[in-house]
């Protein structure tokens, strides 16, 4: 597809342990476009995290072919892949990952940070965002004084930092109450409206049902697919 940002081709991804080889994920082919909407569902141990991470180029396939804007992501060296990641690509996990010691608004500058943006754009950009996310009075908080929700928000606006073309999301309401993991679910909706392509691993029914494209995972396939 000519707006696919990322598209998966045969991938497979096998880890060798002393008891034999095993089979985390096997022969998925896989087109994300540009502006889509995916979930992946699907029992522990489906395989569905490390997918995520091989369409994130965290996680190199150990075979198949998997190219992210028309780039085939074998040829590229680990800075080169380190920079895809940096620039085109955010993440936001069941667990927030926040840096303790910084602010909400520093946390959501390191990304800025490392891409090599000047610092009063970095902190103009952050701002920006906690504002999107409805955290613009928290700016100078800690984690510690952030409730789960408002952290999880923070990581989102940290994974927007450079602007991504790309949102994965592995879990991101896993460790938030119903309400909490709602208004989350709406604001993830928001990024994907606003034009970022967005996957997200859940094991919640309701907040797949949300999504345009929902694929089920078992023993490493593509089980189901069901479109919106």
């Amino acid at each position: 597809m000519s707006d696919a940002v990322v598209a998966a081709q045969r991938i497979s991804r096998v880890f060798p342990m002393p008891a034999g080889p095993v089979v985390a994920v096997c022969d998925v082919t896989l087109t994300v476009a540009a502006g889509e909407h995916i979930a992946i569902r699907g029992p522990s141990g489906c395989g569905k995290s490390t997918l995520l991470h091989m369409l994130g180029c965290v996680d190199a396939p150990s075979s198949g072919t998997l190219v992210f804007d028309r780039r085939d992501v074998s040829t590229l060296d680990d800075r080169a892949r380190s920079l895809l990641r940096l620039r085109h690509i955010g993440f936001v996990f069941q667990r927030f990952f926040l840096l303790p010691m910084l602010t909400a608004a520093e946390n959501v500058e390191l990304p800025q940070a490392e891409a090599g943006a000047p610092k009063r754009e970095r902190r103009a950009r952050s701002l920006e965002l906690l504002a999107y996310v409805g955290l613009g009075a928290r700016a100078d908080h800690r984690p510690a004084q952030l409730s789960g929700g408002e952290m999880q928000r923070v990581a989102i606006a940290r994974a927007l930092a450079n602007r991504p073309r790309l949102l994965l999301a592995d879990e991101p309401t896993g460790e938030l109450d119903q309400t909490t993991g709602e208004q989350v679910a709406a604001l993830l909706d928001r990024v994907n409206a606003d034009g970022t392509a967005l996957v997200i691993v859940t094991h919640d029914p309701v907040l797949a049902s949300r999504a345009r494209r929902v694929l089920t995972m078992r023993d490493g396939r593509i089980d189901h697919e069901a479109a919106r």
